[in-house]
């Protein structure tokens, strides 16, 4: 597992530039606007460029990378699981990002399943969950390929944001340092165990 650097990355043209550092096992919050807060989001995850500045995985430039070689996973606002699947496929579907062998691909994913509680809903489709159970199910799709950071777009908050500290702590195998979280949230109120890593205006 690895910390997340920003340096002096900008996602947006016209706002300040975003330094801030995610150790291992830690979880942070960047406050931005929506549109902010979700460009910065895409850049991180390899989905766009920035404009300027720097995204190190540890000792790794990964900035100019695609996501496939970056070791981080990406929750977009609402989820986006895909509606016509089941919550097991949707799962499923984060391992096509996985190098690794099978086995530990499904060991670890019944791991994920059951941390977070979503085993009953397995066979189900996305609109008969509930907006927390949703957010529990981009979670587990993200974290199946084993990333070392992980980037949570919230603009508002989850509905059990409360809780998300607790949720990440399951989210890394045993015996590991943890995941590197960072979340992009426009109300930190609604993320009261997270700390504050930076803000940037629109």
């Amino acid at each position: 597992m690895a910390t997340l650097r920003l340096r002096e990355l900008v996602a947006v043209s016209g706002t300040a530039p975003v330094t801030l550092e995610v150790p291992a096992g830690a979880c942070a919050a960047l406050v931005a606007a929506p549109p902010v807060g979700t460009a910065v989001a895409r850049v991180v995850s390899g989905l766009a460029a920035p404009l300027t500045g720097l995204v190190l995985v540890g000792e790794r430039d990964v900035t100019a990378l695609p996501p496939p070689r970056r070791r981080v996973a990406y929750v977009p606002a609402g989820g986006a699981l895909l509606p016509h699947l089941t919550v097991r496929r949707n799962i499923a579907y984060g391992q096509r990002r996985r190098e690794r062998v099978r086995q530990v691909a499904d060991d670890w994913t019944a791991a994920v399943v059951d941390r977070l509680e979503l085993a009953p809903t397995l066979a189900l489709r996305p609109h008969l969950l509930s907006e927390a159970q949703r957010f529990r199910v981009a979670l587990a799709r993200a974290v199946v390929c084993l990333p070392e950071v992980l980037v949570v777009d919230l603009p508002s908050g989850p509905a059990d944001g409360g809780r998300l500290t607790d949720l990440v702590g399951r989210l890394s195998p045993p015996d590991t340092p943890g995941v590197a979280v960072l979340v992009c949230t426009a109300d930190p109120g609604a993320l009261p165990d997270v700390p504050v890593a930076a803000e940037v205006g629109a």
